[in-house]
């Protein structure tokens, strides 16, 4: 019965992609890397066919879930030196870290569509040993691929949210077997947990883990951190907001926050008058409409995409406009915002900041994050704000009190050293099954 109902489900597949394909072709975002995604082994990696023999086959599908992947890639290659790695991403973005990151160890490449003509080339090159799903990647076509070669498959990471369970739930008939075909499942969470099973997805085989992204988090050594400053031109009495991930929106909310700090600081000689943005959109596509948005509000937009810096002038904001800085220029900050929480995403990671002992205000949409910014609220790290007026009186709190927002940065850093680890758990948990293949 499963296999007539994934049957169903690629011939749907096939049709979409007959009649969305020229829409494809047409949108450079959607284009690139299609011919990959169509089943097409670029050259190079055929002729590395025999090196990627056994590989350990890692899907990961955009930044996001690359960066949560990357520690353990990285120990994947220290405890397994001599297993071949491969990752595919399915955006543009995450091909482009993946290879600034991990192209000098591991093959990255586009994932295929979920068809037998677009996968079957991709299983015969690699011939994995093992294949690793990052969060949340349900695809019919290849777990069944994966059980028909014998290759085991697990996830990493995995989370679903509440809002997507209840469509897994509803057709838990279809995915429910999927599920019971991984090997292990390592959830981030209790909730998670409870979601998976529920789904189908067996107990004996399903865990807790943690958060894997949250073993990324270390920070940078201090002398490049000075010299980020410095090329910045941010002295350390500089309060710096650094609004990270910020979706449509937010842009001009955490601008009216910095309109109210330089009225209040003009008012009173005896607060720091040197305040400072650096506002960081969560997709590329928007770098040039973040910009807009602040010379509409009378700011200069200095880009770090041009190697620029603030200057002596004042009225300035810098855009953070290029992929895989955040986490970095969250050292910085006097106070971080984490987007996608007043703007109706769902919330980004809001434990970044705290690698840096920052602060961090949200917006009342964490859905995406709430296990992490629930856990950080109850020990007093987290300033939530119910909504973009709500957010200036946040950010005023530790811009009027210093000893507050130490507190606060130290309470959110001893959550996240107590919380890291899921990334030997992850490992050991790879290693059980990997040890067990052919």
């Amino acid at each position: 019965m499963h296999q007539i109902l994934t049957f169903i489900y690629q011939i749907g597949l096939a049709i979409a992609l007959i009649f969305l394909g020229p829409v494809f072709l047409l949108r450079k975002k959607t284009r690139t890397g299609i011919f990959e995604k169509l089943g097409f082994v670029p050259e190079d990696i055929k002729k590395s066919q025999r090196e990627n023999k056994g590989c350990i086959w890692i899907h990961a599908v955009s930044v996001g879930e690359f960066n949560a992947v990357y520690p353990l890639v990285k120990k994947l290659k220290e405890e397994l030196p001599g297993t071949p790695i491969a990752i595919s991403t399915t955006t543009a973005t995450g091909q482009s870290i993946a290879k600034e990151k991990a192209g000098d160890i591991a093959t990255i490449f586009y994932f295929p569509f979920d068809l037998p003509f677009c996968l079957t080339p991709w299983f015969e090159v690699l011939d994995p040993a093992l294949a690793i799903i990052v969060e949340t990647e349900i695809w019919p076509g290849f777990i069944e691929e994966c059980e028909r070669r014998s290759i085991p498959i697990l996830s990493v990471n995995a989370r679903i949210s509440p809002k997507s369970f209840l469509w897994y739930h509803r057709l838990r008939f279809f995915f429910g077997p999927l599920l019971k075909k991984f090997s292990a499942i390592g959830a981030q969470t209790r909730s998670e947990h409870e979601r998976f099973t529920k789904i189908g997805a067996s107990s004996d085989t399903t865990e807790i883990l943690g958060n894997i992204k949250l073993d990324g988090l270390k920070p940078l050594p201090e002398a490049e951190l000075k010299d980020l400053a410095e090329s910045l031109n941010i002295g350390s009495d500089d309060f710096v907001i650094v609004a990270g991930s910020t979706h449509e929106g937010e842009e001009e909310a955490v601008l009216k926050v910095l309109e109210a700090l330089q009225a209040m600081s003009s008012k009173e000689t005896s607060l720091r008058n040197s305040i400072k943005l650096i506002i960081a959109p969560r997709h590329p596509e928007r770098f040039e409409r973040a910009a807009t948005i602040i010379e509409q509000h009378g700011f200069k937009a200095r880009r770090f995409s041009k190697s620029e810096s603030f200057s002596t002038e004042g009225n300035e904001v810098y855009l953070l406009d290029g992929l895989g800085q955040l986490v970095k220029f969250y050292s910085l900050a006097s106070v971080a915002f984490v987007g996608g929480t007043i703007a109706p995403i769902g919330g980004h990671n809001v434990a970044e900041p705290y690698a840096y002992r920052v602060p961090v205000c949200c917006g009342p949409n964490i859905q995406k994050t709430k296990d992490i910014a629930y856990a950080l609220n109850e020990c007093g790290a987290l300033l939530m704000a119910s909504d973009a007026e709500n957010l200036i009186k946040r950010v005023k709190e530790v811009y009027l009190d210093r000893d507050k927002a130490r507190s606060i940065g130290e309470k959110g850093a001893a959550w996240l050293k107590e919380n890291q680890g899921a990334v030997d758990r992850a490992y050991n948990m790879i290693a059980s099954v990997y040890k067990n293949t052919p």
